[in-house]
């Protein structure tokens, strides 16, 4: 029991950081909920669905090969941050490109337009700052992550007393929650400064490569991503953004269990990998890690789902009562998404891409129909149900994986590379 208690210790570390800023942005929206109503949350909520979405695709995996690459080949280092940056900007470019066509198609308002690229900005932002915290990672200086994360709680935190007693717009909010994530991705890029990490000449084929080998490690995690955000766009489309609202308040703890989940995720990853040659060691230790999943999420689970509606009163006010059923609904798959996150970390490190992909690639297609014709129907509650049958028709899939086609024998995660891969997942 010696190394999941290490796991489960290491997942506590890693954590800390994440959620302060996590739990700070279930904060803004609930002053957003509280002070503007739950149709600008439902606007508000869609935007960043809509932003997020379409930040994973453009990532297309390339933030997880690149800090492989760093990890296996430190004293490459400039060129292969040269080549992630221009792959991840020239997907960011043509991803934002996108969005404005469909504002433009949508006819978005002025003061719509506005807060969708305030939005835009900080979640690409986002991603870049996520990137930079992988370097780091990949250089062994994570020490410096806590203490960007750390300020950059410490910004919102601001940001959220000034709205609370000054009242401002929420385009003004919104604009000093895009500087707090600016601050973070420059303070991340001087300490890579100062470490030594500089823009290199590169080749085209470098770029290329980078872009080519990323898909199949990263896409099952985008997929699973891409299902969590579409939850909020298509409800969006079936539903009046009062509604959306509504639903976001109750998604707000999901989202949370999601984030932990992926963490979770990239650390079982790591340990996972190390063991990835030792067959009889690598099943044992996942059979210990899936039986204490269970065991505590099935707990929580049931917590969660008690105290669901008093939760969602205490965040967003009485008016948002009625998300109360949503969230308890939602918290039925919070054992199923730790569930899937411990068979994806297996799936990756016995280098079974393609049998990831097989299983989330037509949940994917399930998955938004189920949101399609339930929000439809039910609303919010439709949708919360549909997440749950999304992560159980994995759950199944995952169960009987072994009976997928799911070694890729070109895929970049080898035998040789994979303990690199895994070592610095837990971003």
């Amino acid at each position: 029991m010696t190394k999941v208690y290490k796991t489960m210790s290491n997942l506590g570390d890693v954590v800390v950081g994440e959620m302060l800023l996590r739990f700070a942005n279930v904060a803004i929206a609930a002053l957003i909920g509280r002070s503007y109503g739950a149709s600008v949350l439902g606007i508000y909520a869609t935007f960043i669905a809509v932003a997020t979405l379409a930040e994973r695709l453009a990532d297309n995996g390339l933030e997880l090969t690149g800090i492989a690459e760093i990890s296996a080949r430190p004293q490459k280092v400039n060129e292969i941050v040269s080549a992630l940056y221009i792959d991840k900007t020239i997907l960011s470019a043509a991803a934002i490109g996108l969005l404005a066509m469909m504002g433009w198609i949508a006819g978005l308002t002025p003061g719509q337009w506005l807060i969708a690229i305030l939005i835009t900005l900080r979640t690409f932002i986002y991603s870049y700052c996520r990137s930079n915290a992988g370097f780091l990672k990949g250089l062994n200086r994570t020490r410096y992550i806590a203490i960007f994360q750390a300020t950059h709680f410490v910004l919102l935190v601001i940001c959220l007393f000034s709205v609370y007693f000054r009242h401002p717009s929420l385009a003004l909010l919104l604009f000093c929650v895009l500087a707090a994530q600016i601050a973070e991705f420059s303070f991340s890029s001087a300490v890579l400064c100062t470490l030594g990490v500089h823009g290199a000449v590169i080749r085209a084929s470098l770029c290329w490569d980078l872009l080519r080998r990323s898909t199949a490690v990263g896409m099952p995690y985008t997929l699973w991503s891409s299902m969590m955000r579409a939850d909020v766009l298509i409800l969006s489309l079936v539903a009046s953004a009062a509604v959306v609202g509504t639903f976001a308040a109750a998604n707000a703890g999901l989202v949370l269990v999601y984030v932990i989940a992926w963490l979770f995720s990239g650390l079982l990853l790591s340990d996972l990998g190390s063991l990835s040659r030792n067959t009889e060691a690598f099943d044992l230790h996942f059979r210990k890690v899936l039986r204490t999943v269970v065991l505590v999420s099935i707990l929580l689970a049931a917590i969660g789902a008690l105290f669901a509606k008093f939760a969602v009163i205490l965040l967003f006010g009485e008016n948002f009562a009625a998300a109360g059923l949503s969230g308890a609904i939602m918290m039925l798959a919070f054992p199923l998404i730790f569930l899937n996150a411990t068979f994806l970390s297996r799936l990756i490190a016995k280098n079974e891409t393609r049998a990831a992909l097989l299983i989330f690639g037509p949940v994917a297609i399930l998955s938004f129909l189920l949101n399609y014709l339930l929000g439809q129907s039910y609303g919010a509650a439709g949708v919360a149900f549909s997440i749950v049958l999304r992560e159980a028709v994995i759950s199944v899939f995952c169960l009987h994986s072994r009976h997928l086609p799911g070694r890729l024998p070109d895929s970049s995660v080898t035998a040789d590379s994979r303990p690199e891969l895994t070592s610095v997942l837990n971003t």
